[in-house]
């Protein structure tokens, strides 16, 4: 196959979260779905994309390869072991910068980029590092975003939250979660500090817009 400059920028973006289904990909790249899966056929066939189900029932999700990250020019290392513990997180997250990216017309950059960008390396070293940097058009700092399925440890809740507070980087923070109990336990957390919001993950979608909620 002949590689083009788009399917590096498609492999940039999958290896940024990872790990992508198919229909994550589609609508990352704005086409119609037989256009979508012949070309991941041909990046899987290639060799520069893996392809492996994780859970049954689960749709299969796509891997960028070591052949992948060269082809592609990115200085991120592609996942190796896929983590089952945050498997269900790390999927929603890709969804939930689809639809941010999708509604306010920014640029959301995971996790995974911004730690290589800061020089950070290691699940969990340096502090804590957010789920991902939403950067809308005409504001000068990012939006930190949160994804937050399960209720942390109320320590570790309030020392993330400290942090936050006093920095300086982003212009606010915004949480989502598909659970009251997680709600509830942020918004305690958080009671003082205007710049954090917490939004339902659930009606994000039917919201459209409105998902994005300045105050």
């Amino acid at each position: 196959m002949q590689f083009r400059d788009r399917d590096a920028d498609i492999l940039k973006w999958i290896n940024g979260f990872g790990f992508a289904t198919a229909d994550q990909i589609q609508s990352y790249m704005g086409v119609y779905k037989a256009t979508c899966y012949a070309r991941l056929k041909k990046l899987v066939e290639g060799g520069y994309l893996s392809r492996e189900r994780i859970l049954h029932g689960q749709a299969r999700i796509h891997k960028v390869t070591k052949k992948g990250t060269i082809a592609s020019g990115d200085h991120i290392g592609g996942v190796q072991e896929i983590r089952l513990g945050t498997f269900r997180h790390d999927l929603r997250l890709v969804d939930l910068a689809l639809d941010l990216s999708g509604q306010t017309g920014g640029t959301f950059v995971p996790q995974r980029q911004i730690r290589h960008d800061e020089g950070l390396s290691g699940v969990g070293q340096f502090g804590h590092v957010s789920d991902g940097h939403l950067y809308i058009p005409g504001e000068e700092k990012p939006i930190a975003i949160e994804l937050e399925l399960s209720v942390k440890a109320r320590s570790r809740l309030n020392s993330i939250i400290n942090r936050y507070g006093a920095d300086l980087s982003v212009k606010e923070i915004w949480y989502y979660t598909d659970q009251q109990s997680v709600r509830t336990a942020i918004e305690k957390a958080s009671h003082g500090y205007s710049f954090i919001k917490v939004f339902d993950l659930d009606e994000l979608k039917a919201k459209g817009g409105e998902g994005r909620a300045h105050g």
